[in-house]
């Protein structure tokens, strides 16, 4: 086969896997953990690695074989986009290796399956794309290659939005093949800008069909994108149409190719378009507790947006947090603490006031605040950067004004949606897509600089010796094809076998076979960084249901507590300063008993975490069964003093005094609360403490209140029986089966088991 031909060959495998890629969004792979987040991952990453090993080779087999300086082949070309990337690349790199946890920062885990192993690969990804796709030509069959993938996405989150398919979040927002309103949301918002985009550049051609088919699928990909419900989005969307229409109406007059009349007329739209969205905005905003507003799914949330609103805005917390958590120190404010860390930030700088919202957040959800935190400022300026320089190759780029208003509402309304929402996969590619074009742009911006890089990648115009030849195809290519095995191997493949063994040890937990010790051994001996912990926690509550089983023989329970208790003091081993697997590990030992083990753990915990009420919960619970009352009373109130509004804080109070027998008080503190002393809660302490006579007062009073409530009734027999007072029980049944004729029959059954001498209703 001629070189021509190889290379042929070589550079089309490139394309077709470039195009695959574009298809990844529609991957679900169900057989693994986290399905639409690892699926797409590992996808992405190996198809990565072989269109680079194979661009490398064919860089080797291009160089000396055309001229230096000239656009052919497929050395990189360097520019201001090339170096921003690549910047941003390595300062993440150096965030990383200097954090809190390199290892985690590096591999991440399989819920988010980033870190900069995600970075890296999307570095690779713009290199190959800018070098193999160079014309304008190539990068419009791509980006069409791109809008069938997401027509195919939003045909999907259609079926959804009629009920014909369902919601994987078990909402009406649609998701589609993401699993996440909020990932589809943005992934509908560059296909709907990008397919804008299309129809200028059709209308370059004078394809008015094309035009008109480019319009509807950008409108159609921003109907689907309305009904994820994403407000940041929305809002994206929103500027992103006013910063295209502002552009026509301040630049439209000198737009080339338009007549004069043709020229206002745009303006003129432009601007009209741009003051009703004023007007609506302003009547929304003041109109937006009208009913109709109110009640429609996709309104009604935009309605809700605010940004003093703590109870239903939990950026309003974790925001200031990260911020602070990033200024602590110099070195933090320059180079961060690394990806997948916020966490640390989180528990240390925990607000009760979030107790409302959810417990374990690993992200600012901004995602230029997240690269605050995990780079500093230097990460931040360096991400910014992309923007910046993706700016000014557009507007300097020989595009029409319609396609260049285009691309920059798709970067103003990608940079939008990124302050309220953290990236994922699809938008990082997508995003990386869109660098590796804008670096096609021909803006002259430091080309003379880097001619000769350029020329060096590709060699000089002299033949190739056969001796370079004999080194290219016997040392450099099985160097390539050793390295990207070896890649292949242990980023990929490892990795995916300890998700499927995980599955398989959760399958069996989940009563699709007998829980096995086996599986979770098999899994973690893999030893994979992104793997170990979410094993580790899966294993726990795996563990705790085997131990709290009355089935479950002595042996697996004895086997399933050994393996566990060794992997909770591994996972702390490697993670010291993570309050959640002190958190976790002594909430496990605490549910089985073990409270000598859990008490110095979950103090770890709340020394890490000292504002999370969660922490103090559990801790005070071991207190209490340890003999320790005044302690986990103190402890109870420092929490319920964090955030008097927290009803379980006032509730864990009340029951802490009343175990203490410090009931009185418990009455003084809250005399205006009755139903915190019928909660529940307390009549467990009242049964446990086996005074009967107060669970019988209050289930008495929970009658009178819930006269027709059947259960009530049957609560206060059983309290009966259980303080030894059979008649009474007897009497209240028949009183139930008199008011209740359906239960007559059920209840003779009981009277007659309990006049046997059997307490059938319990204690």
């Amino acid at each position: 086969m001629q070189n021509t031909t190889i290379n042929t060959v070589l550079k089309y495998a490139i394309i077709i896997g470039s195009v695959l890629i574009t298809f990844i969004p529609l991957y679900v792979a169900n057989p693994l953990f986290f399905p639409f987040i690892t699926g797409k991952a590992f996808a992405f990453r190996i198809i990565v690695e072989i269109i680079l090993a194979l661009w490398l080779i064919l860089m080797l087999r291009e160089r000396g074989t055309t001229v230096a300086g000239t656009e052919k082949g497929v050395a990189p070309r360097i520019n201001l986009i090339t170096i921003s990337v690549t910047a941003f690349t390595f300062i993440v790199l150096i965030a990383d290796l200097f954090g809190l946890n390199p290892l985690r920062s590096i591999w991440s885990n399989f819920e988010r399956m980033e870190g900069w192993m995600t970075i890296i690969h999307l570095w690779a990804y713009f290199i190959v794309l800018s070098s193999v796709l160079s014309t304008k030509e190539n990068w419009n069959k791509f980006f069409n290659v791109i809008l069938v993938s997401g027509l195919i996405t939003a045909f999907y989150g259609l079926f959804q939005f009629f009920g014909w398919a369902e919601t994987h979040q078990g909402a009406t927002r649609v998701d589609a093949s993401l699993g996440n309103s909020a990932y589809m949301a943005v992934y509908m918002l560059i296909n709907a800008f990008l397919a804008g985009y299309m129809a200028f550049s059709a209308k370059v051609f004078n394809k008015k069909s094309l035009v008109w088919v480019y319009s509807i699928l950008a409108v159609f990909f921003s109907f689907i994108m309305l009904q994820t419900s994403t407000r940041g989005t929305i809002l994206g969307w929103i500027a992103g149409i006013l910063i295209m229409c502002v552009i026509y109406a301040i630049f439209g007059r000198s737009e080339k190719g338009q007549g004069k009349g043709e020229s206002n007329k745009t303006r003129m739209i432009a601007c009209g378009v741009i003051l009703l969205t004023i007007i609506l905005s302003i009547s929304f905003y003041f109109g937006r507790n009208a009913s109709w507003i109110q009640k429609n799914a996709v309104l009604g949330r935009l309605a809700t947006i605010s940004l003093t609103d703590t109870k239903t805005q939990a950026r309003g917390f974790i925001w200031p947090m990260a911020i602070k958590g990033t200024f602590g120190s110099v070195k933090t404010a320059v180079i961060g603490i690394g990806q997948e860390n916020f966490n640390y930030i989180f528990n240390k700088d925990y607000n009760p006031q979030m107790w409302m919202h959810e417990q374990w957040f690993d992200r600012a959800h901004s995602v230029f605040i997240d690269w605050l935190v995990a780079s500093g400022l230097l990460g931040l300026l360096a991400y910014l950067a992309l923007y910046v320089t993706s700016f000014v190759y557009i507007w300097k780029s020989d595009l029409t004004l319609g396609q260049r208003s285009a691309l920059i509402g798709l970067l103003v309304g990608y940079g939008i949606h990124n302050i309220f929402v953290f990236d994922n996969q699809t938008s990082y590619v997508m995003f990386f897509t869109f660098l590796a074009f804008v670096h096609s742009l021909k803006s002259g911006l430091l080309k003379s600089k880097f001619e000769k890089v350029h020329a060096w990648f590709r060699g000089s115009e002299k033949s190739v010796s056969e001796n370079a030849i004999v080194v290219r195809d016997y040392v450099f290519v099985p160097i390539i094809a050793l390295a990207f095995i070896a890649g292949f191997y242990f980023i990929n493949v490892r990795n995916i076998q300890a998700n499927t063994r995980l599955i398989d040890a959760l399958r069996a937990c989940s009563g699709q076979g007998a829980p096995s010790v086996a599986l979770f051994e098999k899994a973690l001996a893999l030893n994979q960084t992104n793997a170990n912990q979410e094993i580790r926690e899966q294993l726990i509550s795996c563990a705790s249901n085997v131990l709290n089983s009355s089935q479950a023989p002595t042996q697996i329970k004895s086997d399933f507590y050994a393996l566990t208790k060794k992997e909770i003091e591994n996972q702390i081993a490697e993670t010291p300063g993570d309050a959640r697997i002190y958190v976790i590990g002594g909430s496990f030992f605490n549910s089985v008993g073990d409270f000598a083990t859990a008490l110095p753990i979950l103090e770890k915990a709340h020394e890490l975490s000292p504002g999370k009420q969660a922490v103090a919960f559990e801790l005070a619970s071991n207190y209490i069964n340890i003999g320790k009352a005044q302690e986990a009373i103190d402890l109870i109130k420092q929490a319920y003093e964090s955030a008097p509004d927290y009803p379980l804080a006032k509730s864990a109070y009340v029951m802490a005094l009343i175990n203490a027998g410090q009931e009185k008080k418990a009455y003084e503190l809250f005399p205006n609360d009755p139903d915190l002393f019928t909660d529940q809660r307390v009549i467990n302490v009242y049964a446990q403490k086996k005074q009967f006579s107060k669970v019988i007062e209050i289930y008495k009073k929970l009658v009178a209140q819930k006269p027709n409530d059947v259960q009530t009734h049957f609560y206060l027999a059983a309290a009966y029986l259980a303080d030894k007072q059979n008649w009474q029980a007897i009497q209240e049944l028949n009183a139930i089966a008199k008011q209740f004729p359906e239960t007559k029959t059920q209840i003779d059954t009981v009277i007659k088991d309990i006049q046997a001498g059997k307490n059938v209703l319990g204690n």
